[in-house]
């Protein structure tokens, strides 16, 4: 019987997520399972983990994902790592080491250590990070937090930008708007680089 059903089921229904793999291999206690080659998981709440591998835990609804992660939430912000923990009860996914993701409005953010939380519709991390927007200036920030239900994006603390012009900006605030392409900033310092100036 168990063979029959790794051969044949492809798909497993936890209380708030569905995981299928090309193969599952279920634990003698059936506590845990392990999905390997071409694993998909969908949540409740509109998220869809793509990973090589992974393995749930139906006793404490953790699922620990390998390799090849990707992460599309219902905007469609994409998270892409090699490490990470998604909690089917808090909704929290979390990845360990570097991570980028590419926002709705096409923002690129380089960073490790993400969280994200399905219930406030918030991205952040507490580490450097560099965003790069759609006109290739970059933004470097020691930390931050992403809003995608409204689509800002702050942070508070060591800020430089630096323009496709080379010019450089330092703030102690940002707050940037990815839909209507505005950066806002406090304590600002400008090194103007154009000579025309």
């Amino acid at each position: 019987f168990i063979f029959f059903f790794l051969i044949f089921n492809s798909s497993i229904k936890a209380e708030n997520i569905i995981i299928e793999a090309k193969n599952i291999t279920l634990n003698k206690n059936q506590k845990s399972s392990l999905f390997e080659n071409e694993v998909k998981v969908e949540t409740k709440d509109g998220y869809t983990i793509k990973s090589d591998s992974a393995e749930y835990n139906k006793e404490t609804g953790i699922l620990i994902l390998k390799k090849n992660i990707t992460g599309n939430d219902e905007k469609n912000n994409i998270i892409k790592a090699d490490f990470a923990k998604y909690d089917e009860n808090s909704k929290i996914f979390l990845t360990t080491g570097p991570t980028s993701i590419i926002t709705s409005e096409d923002y690129f953010i380089e960073s490790s250590d993400i969280k994200l939380n399905n219930l406030t519709k918030k991205i952040s991390s507490k580490n450097k990070t560099i965003v790069t927007d759609l006109d290739k200036n970059k933004i470097f920030v020691d930390n931050f937090e992403y809003q995608t239900g409204s689509n800002i994006f702050k942070s508070i603390g060591n800020i430089e930008v630096i323009d496709n012009k080379q010019n450089k900006y330092e703030f102690s605030q940002v707050y940037i708007d990815t839909q209507k392409k505005e950066i806002l900033g406090t304590d600002i310092k400008s090194y103007i680089n154009d000579k025309s100036f």
